[in-house]
């Protein structure tokens, strides 16, 4: 099913009216809602007429909506909440961007990306995934013994599978962003975060960023597509049926060992954020890695890839520093973590 419709006139589809204090839990939606309207008359795939219609607000941007009497249900993604004006061109690129790596990964049943299924007027429209989030998967650890580490070997397999199908882009490997995308994280967190009254911490960071920048290591990889933000809430594990890859506005081609680095570092973090500390983490995060690079069929030397992973997994760690809302001492021990991965050895 797929529909491209752009809205032509100057009102974008607003997300509806949330009662107060309603959050995750379904509320009603008027009978003359523009929304539901689209999706009954053009995403609509029952064979009954839709009647009612109720919502639960996901996230700011995000809302799951449900026809009442048979319990469909699809999600749909606002952009104008964060995109305003530009909301229509920013839907339809993160329709294009996840229905490429919907098309590259729908051979495979058991990982895979999330199917869309629509784009109008600055909503985005897909499909709606049962099941658990990574990060879900990391709160409930200690009540199901062994599901967090069959979980990480299917999330290394659906990242394998990501990088694997892909095509690789005829472009020469830079790492140029990367490391300017981490300089760019020191300077806010000296200027705005943890870093402020440590100019001799953001110093010696600035140079080991320096001296992997000046590695040949760094700048020899494989274009794959990449997810580009893969966070633990970005991974949705459908009941027996393997992992569901979210949120893909930000894919590109890249190094492969920027989406498992950054993945690495998200899994410590929220392992640490759910009761756990930074030993567990690490252990949680090298399953992941050790999955991933069982069956990687594209890279020769695996072991580059993974010590690759390492910048990334610091540049992630640093980029979580950033939030204010954690406490000062968990976000001096992020600096520290990354601090230390920056200081290994960059050849191997």
């Amino acid at each position: 099913m797929e529909n491209i419709l752009i809205d032509l006139s100057e009102t974008i589809p607003a997300p509806p009216p949330t009662p107060d204090g309603n959050y995750r839990d379904w509320f009603p939606i008027p009978d003359l809602d523009p929304v539901t309207e689209h999706i009954s008359t053009t995403l609509w795939d029952q064979a009954i007429t839709p009647l009612n219609w109720q919502a639960a607000r996901l996230s700011k941007a995000v809302y799951l909506y449900q026809e009442i009497s048979t319990g469909w249900k699809i999600i749909a993604k606002f952009h104008v909440q964060k995109n305003g004006k530009d909301a229509v061109r920013h839907s339809e690129h993160e329709y294009h961007r996840t229905r490429r790596a919907w098309e590259y990964l729908q051979a495979d049943l058991h990982n895979r990306a999330v199917q869309p299924l629509g784009v109008w007027g600055g909503v985005l429209f897909l499909e709606f995934i049962h099941g658990l989030t990574l990060e879900e998967k990391i709160a409930i650890r200690r009540s199901h013994p062994g599901e967090l580490v069959r979980s990480l070997s299917t999330a290394g397999k659906l990242l394998n599978c990501f990088h694997t199908i892909s095509l690789q882009k005829k472009t020469s490997p830079d790492f140029g962003p990367a490391a300017d995308d981490t300089f760019k994280i020191i300077d806010n967190l000296s200027k705005y975060g943890v870093l402020q009254n440590h100019p001799a911490v953001q110093s010696e960071l600035s140079r080991l960023i320096k001296k992997w920048a000046t590695s040949s290591l760094m700048w020899d990889f494989p274009q794959i597509l990449n997810h580009g933000d893969l966070t633990t809430t970005n991974i949705i594990f459908q009941p027996d049926q393997g992992a569901v890859a979210i949120d893909l506005e930000r894919s590109e081609y890249n190094d492969p060992a920027a989406d498992l680095g950054r993945l690495m570092a998200e899994v410590i973090h929220s392992v640490n954020q759910s009761g756990g500390n930074f030993s567990e983490g690490i252990s949680f995060a090298n399953a992941l890695a050790i999955s991933y690079c069982r069956d990687a069929r594209l890279y020769r030397d695996s072991e580059k890839l993974v010590h690759r992973a390492k910048f990334y997994q610091a540049s992630s760690t640093l980029r979580i520093a950033r939030n204010g809302w954690l406490p000062l001492k968990d976000r001096l021990d992020l600096v520290l973590q990354a601090f230390a991965l920056l200081s290994e050895d960059v050849d191997i």
